[in-house]
């Protein structure tokens, strides 16, 4: 890797941690969303230091090209992120059915007390 290459990616990299960070300052990103990027940004920033992690890991995995440990890495990272994002998903609908649920029993619970108060009056 060139070093102006080098210097981009460490460039990229701190800017992805501060964007993330700032996120986190203001309340838009919450901690638990947050981690899988800061790891994502982190990764990125340490091969960008150290490229040669990408060859060491491209000989575990016995591959040819060092561009496809890069392209293993990253197809991982969008699985991850597309297994937080289900995982927010099911949570959110889950939240959504018990609270129509609760606002349905609420609903009925003042209709039989309209329902009451209608035949209270009605017997007066």
């Amino acid at each position: 890797m060139s070093p102006v290459n080098q210097f981009v990616f460490i460039l990229i990299g701190l800017c992805i941690l501060l964007c993330i960070l700032g996120l986190l300052k203001k309340g838009v990103l919450s901690v638990k969303y947050s981690l899988l990027w800061l790891l994502c940004g982190c990764g990125l920033l340490l091969v960008a230091v150290f490229p040669y992690i990408v060859y060491v890991i491209r000989d575990l995995f016995d591959m040819v090209m060092p561009s496809n440990v890069v392209f293993m890495i990253m197809f991982g990272f969008v699985l991850l992120l597309l297994l937080s994002h289900s995982v927010a998903v099911t949570e959110l609908s889950h939240k959504s059915k018990r609270q129509t649920q609760s606002i349905a029993l609420l609903e009925k619970r003042v209709r039989d007390l309209e329902q009451q108060l209608q035949n209270q009056t009605d017997k007066k």
